[in-house]
């Protein structure tokens, strides 16, 4: 008999140990990807920014383990771990081929060009070209889809994702968030009301529709063509969108952003405003923070005259968001580099520390400024 409840004794811790065990919360995983901005589209330039990239996770990665405030409201309070390697996509050998050409053209052009000019012709050539490049729809989308793929692998991992876009690499997020998440209601285009949400790229896949030059999403004219596309809508919305609950944060930085879409920022401009607040009450619904943070003494990160809260939106739009929602938007560019304004730009890096630090405090003054908690 002793025996026998010895035997259970030993039968119960272990099912205990066990039950326990099983009952323990698992740290969600989440992957960075961080996107390069304009760049000499070479191999050195791709190993200065995987080297300072490397740098920067490590000190972001900390930071956002470490700070009570982020592990509170990043997934809800849900345990999570920063996978240890970063993601780096970097798309400078794109561009490289009309890099080229235009190099060939200063080449020639010093042959009778003064110094000084062919000193500014050089450095613009490297510093816009890039930028400019990439507003083209056509190579913009070529970066975007191969980002979907480096999300979508994290995805079928089963982790979630973070964004860091440096200078021009800002334009690539925000290019991402707008046409790959689920943030286009069709019923605006359907007249219905069922609810069923979807993103630009399955929109004009599907044929339901197309984008203007001034970035409006307009209904095919075409009553036949649109309602066979809207019947094939959730298999295009599968196969070009984002799945909810992916991507839940953004970071760009040394952004110029406001300065080269100014018009898509503008309250005053013909852009779809449905789309504007669905795309808003997406990141809002979804937990998502989406952050801008520039170091004030770089020359290429632009600000913005303020930051819009929850109640600015609903205001704006004459709408009301989730209460639950813990998404929220924020700039924040106040804080210097700690080196000289020449070397700002690519100083995120160099100074990661302070720069972690900075994100961190965004996050919070992000997070208080959207929902007016102070």
């Amino acid at each position: 008999m002793k025996k026998f409840f010895k035997l259970l004794l030993i039968l119960s811790l272990f099912l205990g140990l066990n039950c326990s065990t099983s009952q323990a919360e698992v740290p969600q995983n989440v992957q960075f990807i961080y996107i390069n901005g304009s760049n000499s589209n070479n191999e050195g330039a791709k190993e200065a920014y995987v080297k300072g990239f490397h740098a920067l996770h490590k000190q972001i990665k900390n930071v956002f383990e470490s700070d009570e405030f982020i592990s509170k409201h990043l997934l809800n309070g849900e345990p999570y771990s920063i996978n240890e390697n970063e993601d780096i996509l970097f798309w400078g050998f794109m561009s490289k081929q009309e890099l080229d050409v235009i190099k060939n053209n200063l080449e020639e052009a010093k042959k009778y060009s003064p110094i000084f000019a062919q000193s500014v012709r050089d450095i613009l050539a490297h510093c816009m070209h890039d930028a400019i490049w990439i507003q083209r729809e056509v190579n913009m989308q070529k970066i975007v889809n191969q980002l979907h793929k480096d999300v979508m692998k994290a995805y079928e991992k089963g982790d979630k994702v973070v964004l860091f876009g440096h200078s021009a690499g800002s334009f690539v997020t925000i290019d991402y968030m707008r046409h790959k998440l689920k943030g286009v209601n069709a019923d605006f285009f359907t007249g219905k009301k069922e609810n069923k949400y979807t993103c630009v790229d399955a929109f004009l896949q599907s044929g339901m529709g197309f984008k203007l030059a001034t970035d409006r999403l307009i209904k095919n004219p075409d009553e036949k063509q649109f309602q066979d596309a809207y019947k094939n809508l959730d298999k295009y919305t599968e196969l070009a969108c984002t799945p909810d609950d992916t991507v839940i944060g953004v970071v760009n930085f040394g952004s110029p952003f406001s300065l080269f879409y100014s018009s898509q920022i503008s309250r005053t401009n013909d852009a779809n405003a449905a789309y504007q607040l669905y795309f808003l009450k997406y990141i809002q619904e979804n937990n998502i923070f989406f952050i801008t943070a520039n170091f004030a003494d770089d020359p290429i990160g632009f600000p913005v005259s303020r930051n819009i809260s929850k109640a600015d939106i609903e205001m704006e739009f004459n709408t009301t968001l989730d209460n639950n929602g813990q998404g929220f938007i924020y700039n924040y560019s106040k804080v210097k580099s700690g080196g000289i304004f020449a070397t700002a730009h690519f100083g995120y890096w160099k100074h990661a520390k302070k720069f972690a630090k900075t994100v961190r405090d965004a996050y919070k003054k992000g997070y208080n400024n959207f929902y007016s908690v102070y």
